[in-house]
């Protein structure tokens, strides 16, 4: 049953990739990456609380401090993870971004194995070499394809991947302290639409701050007659992506509910669940970036996700 899960989290994650690149095309202002995810954490918002009180959650949104502060941690990460990808699709090909964010994949697993004791075999260590090695291969695939990326493209990517490995982990917390597994050795239980709630919440939280900044910044700066119309035009931009970014939500909230219930419902450890998706989600941003976007395979990238693939296999053999 948890294989079920993970491949409807898989599927939702394929369609969020795709209205994510397409939301990327809109893109026209240094601001627009933060108005469009806060617009989608936004959205998350409002799907989360519905969920809550679909699970008759809501006596249960007065959490303790512990909890708090895992969620806060969560939502910083997804707010760096979610502007880093924004950006880093548009400055590198899709294959390469998505085989980067299987290094995120290591992250929870290495934290994991630190604090709670999940063992990490030979064959993992193996797994691990091979998505490090390629992503190096990977590394040089823009320029082979006609899109250098440059050092700033690369920092995003690195951005985005650390930001997914850290919500990934965040999700490890929850898993350990406040959920029914965990509450015989901390006392506190919460359920998974609680988390996720809390989660996006102070994604958003984040985002808008960071936007607001950004506007009051950018408002100093104009002259009297160009700060006119300014709100308008800071907006505008949201308009024609607006379906993408809410079916982005949507598929969003839908994939990390998944990943939950696989992981804290069914047992599935982080050293699966997370190279798994990783990996299933190389496959298919390999066909959606060559049906939808032209990115064509090219020698380097069939070999650098042939070989990111042999490391998720090793990664995933218990």
């Amino acid at each position: 049953m948890a294989y079920l899960f993970l491949i409807m989290a898989l599927l939702c994650l394929t369609v969020k990739g795709y209205c994510g690149k397409k939301t990327g095309c809109y893109i026209s202002g240094a601001g627009d990456p933060l108005l469009f995810n806060l617009l989608r954490m936004l959205f998350c918002i409002v799907i989360g609380l519905g969920v809550v009180f679909l699970e008759s959650a809501g006596a249960q949104l007065a959490v303790e401090g512990g909890m708090l502060w895992i969620c806060l941690c969560s939502g910083a990460a997804n707010a760096a993870f979610l502007v880093g990808w924004l950006l880093a699709i548009q400055k590198n090909p899709m294959v390469t971004v998505d085989v980067t964010l299987t290094v995120g994949s290591i992250l929870p697993a290495v934290l994991c194995a630190i604090l709670f004791g999940e063992a990490i075999s030979p064959l993992k260590m193996v797994g691990f070499v091979l998505i490090l090695a390629a992503t190096a291969i990977l590394s040089g695939y823009g320029k082979s394809a006609g899109k250098g990326s440059g050092w700033m493209g690369g920092l995003l990517v690195i951005l985005a991947a650390l930001g997914d490995g850290l919500s990934s982990f965040c999700q490890q917390l929850y898993k350990q302290y406040y959920t029914e597994a965990g509450t015989q050795a901390h006392g506190a239980f919460y359920p998974k639409s609680v988390y996720h709630f809390y989660t996006y919440a102070f994604a958003a939280a984040i985002l808008l701050l960071c936007f607001a900044g950004f506007a009051v910044w950018q408002y100093v700066g104009l002259s009297a007659a160009e700060k006119k119309g300014y709100v308008c035009r800071l907006f505008a931009p949201c308009k024609r992506p607006m379906p993408h970014i809410i079916i982005m939500a949507i598929c969003m909230f839908a994939a990390n509910y998944f990943q939950t219930v696989a992981t804290n419902d069914y047992g599935m450890p982080s050293q699966i669940l997370y190279p798994v998706i990783k990996g299933g989600c190389l496959i298919t941003v390999n066909i959606t970036a060559m049906l939808f976007f032209g990115e064509k395979p090219t020698r380097r990238s069939i070999t650098g996700s042939v070989i990111a693939l042999f490391g998720i296999v090793a990664m995933s053999i218990l």
